[in-house]
């Protein structure tokens, strides 16, 4: 009964999680776009935001396959689409460092759109575990607010609620 109730919890955690994060507003955080430009959360106000969420190295590939879904799939005219590379840097490793490796594997066209957040502020406050190997797209209304949150590589299903989500907001 014990092992049942620990399992029941351990399941129902993320759903709660989310349930909590749904429909508040983006927590304040600054980052570095790989033009070398300072942004903030502050940015993501005022236009419906798609904001994919990459926590490591292993989830880069997600993040590509999100990145292609998404241009196929969402009119960019009405929702603007942010990649967060959300990394812990070693201590030997500058920020610097950690653009100029981004920006040889991002095209040009991309790097005001792709930002370097060396801070676990938005990991936590949106319940992301640090070093997952999955990515997380999150669907922000033009007030800021998380509307949507879906993980892991695109499938039909989730880019269909990514694509809902983003209509919900016109």
């Amino acid at each position: 009964m014990k092992t049942a109730i620990t399992l029941t919890f351990a399941l129902l955690l993320p759903v709660n999680a989310w349930a909590q994060l749904s429909n508040s507003p983006i927590p304040d955080f600054t980052a570095t776009a790989l033009t070398g430009e300072k942004v903030s959360a502050a940015q993501l106000i005022g236009q419906p935001t798609i904001l994919i969420v990459t926590p490591s190295t292993d989830a880069a590939k997600h993040t590509r396959l999100w990145a292609e879904a998404l241009r196929k799939n969402v009119d960019q005219s009405a929702v603007r689409i942010r990649d967060v590379l959300a990394i812990d840097l070693p201590f030997f490793m500058s920020e610097e460092d950690a653009i100029s490796r981004a920006k040889e594997k991002i095209p040009r066209r991309y790097q005001d759109q792709t930002w370097i957040l060396n801070e676990a502020s938005l990991e936590s406050a949106l319940n992301i575990p640090r070093d997952s190997a999955k990515a997380f797209v999150f669907v922000l209304d033009a007030q800021g607010k998380v509307i949507a949150r879906v993980e892991g590589a695109p499938n039909e299903a989730t880019v269909s609620e990514v694509e809902m989500a983003v209509r919900s907001t016109q």
